[in-house]
């Protein structure tokens, strides 16, 4: 910004009116203006006649001028003269105060404090300012952007506040604002940013030697970028010139971005000479030439140019007590007494006109007054002024007992003298405890002493600031550096926050408690306990004066300890005793602190002599514990404590009991507690005791433990834990390994128990670098040097290993007397080759992964979008960002995907593309999905044989091609009949298989045999794997043969079923226990355990291995395994028995009372309502699969399994794997068992049974019910309480209780959900209702839901089965805008009933607010004011009476036409018109009434045209004629009894079956007709004069004539319309009948109208309902053959296109062929048919059409090649149609030959390329059409085979196929 001195800046200050009376120079200026004025005037009246000529033009023009100049210098000199000579009287010198500061004002400051965001500035006048850290500079604050918007580039440089500022510098400042508070503090806002500073300088203010406040802008190579907020100005600071500073003032450190510099301008010679603006402009930071620069006059200079800190030259012109008047430069200022060369200086010392330098201080921005210092700390513009340097030995607090007062400012306050350097300033608010005071009182006079304390320094006045209070002199602290660590202080609360307490220890310290030390207890609500203004007392814990941070705490346990307080490292003495406070908790220790942030560490070890595993559960954060220091290292700040302290038991209460009957090992299920970070808090459900689980016991898998612990909620039952240990508290697991362990025999639980070789299932406790500790049940821990990790080197064991891993083990070494052993995880120690590990791995990983996506199904951010989400499904992709590795993808709004390149196929992809993808596997942890899009892979999806030609079986060999390589399986995808298929490959064969990488790479092709099918998902190994598994069972079974221990062994000739032998166990798996029995192998099912079993229980627990049980053999089956001993061709497989046992008690002892059929084998004929055991397979697809038998698997639909809701909504939790419960059989369904786990088998009327809501709609609630019944719920059946819109309150997927109201036969019900149907026994209250049509009376109100409204009246659902009707005139008394805006759906309402129809069940209601007494049910917005009633109702019954005389007249009117009509038919000639039967034009009268009705819901008046009505209007009343086809006396038939519209036909141009083809003509269309000219002119002249009586008579009949036949018109249903409005009647009257959208799109398109034909179009695809599929297709192709016809092929595409996504995409295709065809357009119908043979390859009826095509077009070849494709592709019972193909293209073949020449070239059947070239005789070819043509079919392939020999390749044609 630039101005003009004079205007902007007046010189001296105010400038006064020009006034001759007052000022005498201004006298001598006026006079002399006047004078010269006349003078010039003179000469310009002598010298008139001389200004003729140009000469003298000229002449006398220049000497004007310069007359003029001269006299505009002598009247700025004499002006300047007068200014400096002029001398304005002061009596006073105002400071610097919070009054006269203003916004824009600049002021020389000093930085007092420096915090982390802002500056603490010292202003003149004892003030005090802010500088936030974005008023620092502009590059400062663009570096701060970019670090806040997480750009991390180019921010080396950025330095803290704290780096570039130091306490005691001058800057320059802005005041940006002040703002005040209510308490009467003030704050004032500051700006240093040069931009602001120097804004009002410009570039014509910028001299040579001038100060500046500048700042760094950027570092260069040789030397610094400065900003000095001028724009347009480029200052430059040299390395050289910013070297005496560097070195001075900046300890030797290069300047920094943002520091700030006070620099001196330098301009050059040639710079000072030119007149040209300054574009850029040296500086210099030497502090002697800055020091000693002076502002030298020049006549340019503005005020403008004069910043705080120069340095000027000044006279004085007056002396007064406070302070001097002087003159600088041309302007004039103020020196306030603090700002004398002394501090406490008097003004007598200086004299008037005595020269001296000054520095500005401030300049105001309104006023211009200038105020300087003569304080010789201001000159040095480098100094530190500090309060040590300025006041040596004051501090804050200090006290002074006689202070005398040296000055008194009665509007301030007073000055006293502390020291004989040191004077002190207290205002009037310090003077005394009393407030109010304006002036100071008489006892601080001149000499008086007082007692003082020091509060605070003014650097800038060079005073300290003290204060004469009580409460002050009272205070205990006055700053944070008093106060003491570890000391007790009083404080009052002053504010609650969700933190913690603030509190107040005085009026400037303020402290904080922490919510964990707001008491011994956490407190959830702290402002329960204290009140604001409550006095409390804390322990001080920390104290930062510099940053102003104090924390105290509050527990009553620190504060009145007696033991010793440890405030340092140094004070912590061994074996001392003290208490601190817990801060953070882990598994392995405890985090202690004390006053001032010392911290110490406990161990495990020192935590307690009891073994306490999980200190979270003993311990809390903010709990207060004794502790004893065990060693301190005061150097490295370390520090470690005990808690094994002599009679501190105050966390004993916390350790638990064991109970009595608690065994390592042992099966129980719990419930879930509550959460804490480590773990779950749980509950026995046998026992009721506290248990805990922790988070790395959830699972096997480590990063499942998360996953499931974030799955858990308090109320879940977990199923299948185990007691793990005891130590201090109950811990369970749930790792699939260890609850393995108790069945398997690898469960270590005593060391006494370890042997050499015992196997063991653990959890990896500790990694160290010599190898890792394994702890198994009940704590016993092992070590697993590095040598036996694992079979290959290890070298970094936390590389393959993680704390919480599941391991095997096996013992190498015991060391009895140590009592430790060592362990070997090497797989060739723990593993035999078996698939089974990773196969129950990857099941188990499975289980889980399940569990967790139910658990999230109705989540509805990221992880419930994910859950929603399933391996093999196709999604549309968009690429979101392209990378090295592949895209990353986003599905919907959330979901991000990841495509490798490997699944790419080559693909270029580009950001914004959309891709089709196949999902291959959903990562809940990372919240991701992985994709492929692989074309042949999406291809196979989308084919997927679902059939059971695709079904996938156990021990099936196939190909498959890897797709996925994860951590935990690996996904493939399989080939051959399982084409589209996915399956799962376990990528770790062992627990302990984790070093070995993975051998698989992406698009390797395997062979893999399938072993289980579960839940869906095809688990598979390895061929290899399963031969190298049948390599070890048969050297085992070598080596057992071998063994001879004297023994008795039963061998396999001596075994036989239905004999009972004692068996031993071998091995436990899921449904079955292997036996041997001698040297035979066996199995015990699952179910052949127990007679009875108890629902919830495993049989299979009470069985150990190595027990020896006596079994019953009740049959044999046969293993296929692949073991190869002979070749692979001619024996695959070998094949070998086992016996299948029982160990039942009926079976083993039933011998004699049991049949041999009860004995032997297994039930497989089932009975409805028998009872069965069933076992738990798994839960997927809404079922629980179950195991009967070996052979027999049942399914229990979800709604079948209990009656407990909390069991329906997490089936998982409550059904385990190889959990037995007792089922009754419903019924059998594809060879599985229809089972149920409730008592019912059949669905009654009011039963209460458990249901699933498929689907919410506004009106009804549809349910899926047990038994495969659905059901529906009606609004008023959904609760007891009426709410609108009630039925929102229920969802998809919810399962709730409902009532059975009514049953059909089509198994479907309706149901209620009222609660007091649900509990009829228990008094609920019921607010509204159920309705019952028996109750319904006249005159009654009744509640009910809006179920339909519209023009038609509005449907109120009253029951279930009842609903009423609410005409339009009974909704309100005013008129209704819109019905189904004003009454929406669901809208509960009261109603009055009207009548009550017992025949139909209907009832006529009403809301009018006369009959509810209740307000009007639609909202004011959407009514507005009818006639008034009075008028209504004789308008009503003149309505009626010329009704009834107008009916009378057209009945008698109607009877002589019907008499004129038989007079001529009698006579024997033609009637002029055909005459409708009297009883048809009621009927059809009748059907348009309600058509109408139904349409629009009003009642048809009138049937005559506008024209009639005004004609009639001047008629008399007695000739007016008018027909009323719909008066109120008249009863509208119901839409019941209303016969159905039939469709309308098209005679010609559409085909509307279902395989529609396309128009061949357009619809002929009769022309409209036009009106006559001549009876225009007849009615003008009509006009002309008045009309007789008996012309009016005639022209009555007339118009009732004409009346009578439009009511025929309208009434004919058979009339093609004419007209546009016409079809518009006609489509509302059929909106569903495709015949009537046509034609309409016809009429438009015989006027050559085609957009309003696609408009009609697309308007009928909007209205006809999405039910009416084919009505739908029908308007699609006539949308199809106008593109065709009338369009470009670019809109054909787009049409086509559209019609795909909302159409059969096969019926599609085959309209658009037949349009093609039918269009002659033979290239596209080709090109169509060859992509519905690759898209419906399956369908025959493509390829038998595509065929025929290329027969009708005379192309045999093309035909008999799409023939062997066709063979191809299509099954087996497909191919036997194609002979009809056959014989037709044979037809073909023998017509073409006989049209073109006599030799015709066949290609052999088999696809021959080179093809066989047989001449045939063109005679013989021409008989045979001949005799085909006369005779049928069948003789003429007799002919063909009669004739074999003499054209055999013929033959071979036809027949070589079939």
């Amino acid at each position: 910004m630039s101005f003009n001195d004079d205007e902007a800046f007046p010189r001296g200050g105010h400038r006064q009116k020009n006034d001759t009376k007052k000022e005498n120079g201004f006298k001598l200026r006026t006079s002399d203006t006047e004078k010269q004025g006349k003078d010039l005037f003179k000469i310009h009246s002598n010298v008139s006649d001389a200004l003729q000529t140009k000469e003298v033009k000229s002449k006398k023009r220049k000497r004007f001028q310069e007359e003029k100049k001269q006299q505009q210098k002598n009247r700025k000199t004499q002006h300047d003269k007068d200014d400096k000579e002029k001398v304005t009287d002061i009596t006073r010198v105002e400071q610097l105060s919070y009054k006269l500061i203003t916004p824009g004002m600049l002021v020389l400051a000093c930085i007092s404090e420096i915090y982390d965001f802002e500056l603490r500035v010292s202003l003149p006048g004892g003030i005090v300012g802010m500088v936030s850290i974005g008023n620092i500079s502009q590059a400062y604050t663009d570096m701060l952007h970019k670090l806040t918007g997480g750009n991390q580039e180019d921010l080396e440089d950025l330095k803290s506040l704290k780096d570039l500022f130091h306490r005691g510098q001058i800057v320059r400042c802005k005041v940006m604002g002040i703002t005040f508070s209510d308490v009467g503090k003030s704050s004032v806002e500051l700006s240093i940013n040069p931009v602001d500073v120097n804004e009002y300088i410009g570039m014509v203010g910028l001299k040579h030697e001038m100060v500046l406040e500048s700042c760094v802008a950027s570092v260069e190579d040789h030397g610094y970028v400065m900003d000095i907020g001028v724009k347009g100005i480029h200052a430059f600071l040299r390395s050289t010139a910013a070297a005496a500073f560097i070195q001075e003032y900046n300890a030797g450190s290069s300047l920094a971005i943002g520091q700030h510099v006070t620099c001196l301008t330098q301009l050059s010679d040639a710079e000072k000479r030119s007149t040209d603006v300054i574009r850029s402009i040296s500086l210099t930071a030497d502090p002697a030439k800055v020091s000693k620069a002076v502002f030298e006059f020049t006549d340019k200079v503005g005020l403008h140019s004069i910043v705080p800190g120069t340095i000027v030259e000044a006279v004085i012109k007056q002396v007064v007590p406070t302070g001097l008047s002087v003159q600088f430069l041309t302007y004039t200022g103020v020196v306030h007494r603090t700002q004398l060369r002394k501090v406490g200086e008097s003004t007598k010392n200086y004299t008037a006109r005595q020269k001296l330098k000054a520095v500005v201080l401030h300049i105001h921005p309104t006023s211009k007054l200038v105020s300087l210092s003569l304080n010789k700390m201001a000159f040095n513009q480098f100094a530190s002024v500090t309060p040590s340097r300025i006041f040596p030995g004051i501090l804050v607090g200090d006290k002074f007992m006689n202070a005398p007062v040296t000055q008194v400012d009665k509007g301030r306050g007073v000055y006293l003298k502390l020291t004989d350097s040191v004077h002190a300033f207290a205002s009037l608010s310090h003077l005394s405890d009393k407030a109010g005071l304006s002036a100071v009182t008489p006892e601080f006079s001149l000499g008086s002493t007082h007692k003082c304390r020091v509060i605070g320094y003014d650097v800038m006045d060079r005073v300290v600031m003290v204060s004469m209070k009580k409460s002050i002199l009272n205070q205990q602290f006055l700053r944070y550096e008093d106060i003491n660590v570890g000391s007790i202080v009083k404080c009052e609360v002053s504010k609650f926050r969700p933190d913690g307490l603030s509190v107040k220890l005085s009026g400037r310290i303020n402290g904080f408690v922490p919510n964990i030390h707001i008491a011994d207890v956490v407190l959830k609500h702290p402002e329960k306990k204290f009140k604001k203004g409550e006095q409390i007392k804390c322990r001080v814990l920390v104290c930062e004066p510099e940053k102003h941070r104090l924390l105290l705490s509050n527990k009553r346990s620190i504060v009145e300890t007696t033991l010793p307080v440890i405030c340092s490292y140094a004070d912590a003495l061994p074996q001392m005793l003290t208490e601190g406070v817990i801060v953070h908790i882990c598994e392995t220790s405890l985090l202690v602190v004390f006053c001032n942030n010392v911290k110490g560490l406990v161990p495990r070890s020192e935590l307690n002599r009891l073994n306490i595993r999980y200190p979270s559960r003993v311990f809390s954060v903010g709990q207060v514990i004794k502790c004893r220091i065990l060693q301190c290292n005061v150097e490295e700040q370390r520090l470690t404590v005990s808690l094994n302290c002599a009679g501190d038991n105050s966390f004993q209460k916390k350790i638990v009991k064991v109970p009595e009957n608690f065994e390592i090992g042992k099966l129980v299920s719990v419930e879930v507690l509550s959460k804490t970070d480590s773990g779950l808090n749980v509950k026995i459900l046998s026992s009721g005791d506290a248990a805990f689980l922790p988070k790395s016991h959830l699972s096997d898998y480590i990063e499942m433990c998360q996953l499931l612990y974030d799955a858990y909620v308090p109320g879940n039952r977990i199923l299948d834990c185990v007691y793990h240990d005891n130590s201090t508290l109950l811990i369970v697991s749930k790792k699939k390994s260890h609850v393995d362990a108790t069945q398997s025999g690898l469960m270590m639980s005593d060391f006494g128990h370890v042997q050499l070789g015992m196997m063991g299932a653990g959890t990896l406790k500790q990694v160290m670098s010599y190898g890792v500790f394994v702890e198994f049940f009940n704590s016993v821990t092992g070590l697993v040097p590095t040598r036996l990790m694992a079979d290959q080197r290890v070298t970094s064991p936390s590389e393959p290993y993680k704390v919480g891993q599941s391991l095997i083990a096996k013992v190498t070494d015991v060391d009895t007397e140590k009592r430790r052993f060592l362990l070997s995880l090497r797989m060739k120690d723990v593993f035999d080759d078996s698939t089974a590990p990773g196969l129950d791995m990857l099941a188990n990983y499975w289980n889980e992964y399940d569990y967790i996506r139910d658990a999230h199904m109705n989540d509805e951010g990221l992880l419930g979008q994910l859950t929603r989400l399933s391996v093999g499904d196709i999604v549309v992709t968009t690429v979101a960002q392209v990378a090295a590795h592949g895209v990353v993808c986003r599905v919907g709004e959330e979901v991000e995907g990841l495509i490798i390149r490997a699944h790419l196929a080559d693909k270029a992809c580009k950001e914004g593309d959309v891709l089709e993808a196949v999902v291959l596997h959903v990562d809940m942890l990372n919240r991701c999905i992985e994709l492929s899009a692989s074309p042949d892979l999406i291809k196979h999806m989308k084919h997927l044989r679902d059939n059971k030609y695709g079904e996938i079986k156990p021990d099936q060999v196939l190909k498959a091609e890897v797709q996925l390589i994860n951590d935990n399986f690996i996904l493939v995808s399989l080939k051959g009949h399982a084409m589209g298929r996915l399956a799962f490959l376990p990528a770790r064969k062992h627990l302990n298989d984790i070093v070995e990488t993975s051998q698989h790479t992406i698009g390797q092709i395997n062979t893999i045999v399938v072993k289980r099918v579960i839940g869906g998902r095809v688990l598979v190994a390895l061929q290899l794997q399963e031969k190298k598994e049948g390599r070890m069972q048969v050297l085992l079974e070598r080596a057992a043969s071998h063994k001879t221990d004297g023994s008795k062994n039963l061998h396999w000739a001596a075994a036989e079923v239905g004999q009972t032998h004692d068996a031993e166990i071998i091995s436990l798996r899921d449904f079955q226990a292997n036996v041997v029995i001698g040297d035979a192998k066996g199995r015990v099912f699952i179910s052949e355990v127990v007679d009875k079993l108890q629902d919830g229980t495993c049989p299979l627990q009470g069985l150990q291995i190595h027990d020896v049980a006596r079994v019953r053999i009740i049959g044999t089956h046969d293993v296929k395994t692949h073991v190869h001993k002979h070749l692979a061709i001619t024996q695959p497989y070998r094949v070998k028995t086992f016996f299948d046992c029982s160990l039942k008690p009926s079976r083993v002892e039933g011998e004699g009372v049991l049949t041999a059929a009860e004995l032997l084998g297994y039930q497989n004929d089932f009975k409805k309502d028998q009872r069965v055991q069933a076992f738990v397979d798994g839960y997927h697809s809404n079922c629980l699969w179950v195991h009967v038998t070996p052979t027999v698997m049942g399914k229990i639909h979800r709604l079948n399994l209990s009656e407990d809701l909390e069991v329906l909504r997490n089936p998982t939790q409550f059904f385990a794997l190889g959990r037995g419960y007792n089922a009754t059989v419903l019924g059998k369904n594809n060879d599985k068992l229809e089972l149920t786990f409730i008592g019912k088998t059949e669905l009654a009327e009011n039963d209460v049974v458990n249901a699933v809501i498929t689907k919410v709609t506004p009106v009804d609630i549809f349910l899926q019910l047990p038994f495969g019944f659905h059901a529906k719920s009606s609004l008023p059946d959904i609760s007891d309480k009426y709410k609108d819109c009630i039925q929102k309150k229920h969802h998809e997927g919810e399962i709730v209780k409902c009532c059975v109201l009514e049953l059909n036969s089509v198994n479907m019900a309706t149901v209620s959900l009222r609660l007091s149907r649900l509990k009829p026994a228990s008094k609920n209250v019921i607010t509204d209702a159920e309705v019952h049509f028996e109750h319904v009376q006249p005159g009654s109100l009744l509640k009910g839901y809006i179920v339909s409204s519209g023009s038609s009246g509005v449907f109120i659902s009253l029951a279930h089965n009842l609903t009423g009707r609410v005409g339009c005139g009974d909704v309100s008394d005013d008129y209704v805008k819109d019905f189904r805006e004003a009454l929406p759906i669901g809208k509960v309402v009261t109603a009055k009933v009207l009548s009550v129809d017992s025949d139909n069940k209907w009832v006529d209601l009403s809301l009018l607010p006369r009959d509810t007494g209740l307000p009007d049910v639609v909202p004011s917005e959407h009514r507005t004011a009818r006639i008034a009633d009075g008028k209504r109702k004789r308008k009503r019954s003149q309505c009626d009476e010329k009704t009834n005389e107008r009916a009378t007249k057209v009945k008698k009117k109607k009877s002589r036409l019907e008499v004129a009509d038989k007079a001529e038919m009698s006579d024997g000639s033609t009637p002029k018109k055909a005459k409708m039967p009297s009883t048809q034009k009621k009927v059809l009268k009748t059907k348009l009434i309600e058509l109408k009705g139904l349409k629009g819901g009003k009642k048809l008046k009138k049937a005559k045209p506008k024209k009639l009505k005004k004609e009639a209007k001047r008629d008399s009343d007695e000739e007016d004629s008018g027909v009323d086809v719909a008066s109120s006396d008249r009863k509208v038939l119901s839409a019941e009894d209303a016969e159905p519209v039939a469709r309308l036909e098209v005679s010609g141009g559409f085909s509307w079956d279902n395989t529609f083809t396309a128009p061949v003509s357009i619809i002929e269309r009769v022309p409209v007709e036009s009106s006559s000219s001549d009876s225009e002119d007849e009615e003008q002249q009509s006009r002309k004069r008045p009309k007789t009586r008996l012309e009016r008579i005639a022209d009555a009949k007339q118009r009732e004539a004409a009346l009578y036949k439009a009511e025929l018109d309208n009434l004919n249903t058979e009339k093609e319309p004419k007209s546009t409005e016409e079809f518009d009647r006609l489509v509302l009257a059929s909106p569903n009948s495709s015949i009537v959208w046509l034609q309409y799109m016809a009429f438009h398109l015989q006027a050559t109208e085609i957009d309003r034909a696609r408009a009609v179009a697309e308007r009928g695809l909007k209205t006809i309902n999405f039910r009416e599929e084919q009505e739908k297709l029908n308007v699609w192709t006539g949308l199809l053959n106008l593109e065709n016809l009338y369009g470009s092929p670019e809109s054909l595409h787009a049409v086509f296109q559209r019609a795909l996504q909302a159409n059969d995409q096969f019926k599609v295709y085959h309209q658009l062929v037949n349009i093609y065809t039918a269009s002659g357009k033979m290239e596209h119908a080709e090109t169509t048919y060859n992509t519905m043979i690759r898209k419906f390859s399956q369908v025959r009826d493509v390829w038998l059409d595509f065929g025929t095509f290329y027969m009708r077009n005379a192309q045999a070849v093309l035909a008999r090649r799409l023939l062997e494709r066709s063979l191809k592709s299509l099954e087996k019972r497909h191919r036997k149609c194609l002979t009809l193909l056959q014989w037709q293209l044979y037809l073909t073949v023998c017509h073409c030959t006989t049209q073109y020449s006599d030799t015709f070239s066949i290609s052999n059947c088999n696809g021959n390329q080179k093809g066989i070239n047989q001449r045939v005789s063109g005679t013989s070819i021409h008989s045979l059409i001949k005799f085909i043509k006369s005779i049928y079919c069948i003789v003429a392939w007799f002919y063909v085979y009669a004739s074999y020999k003499r054209n055999a390749n013929i033959y071979e044609f036809f027949f070589g196929t079939i």
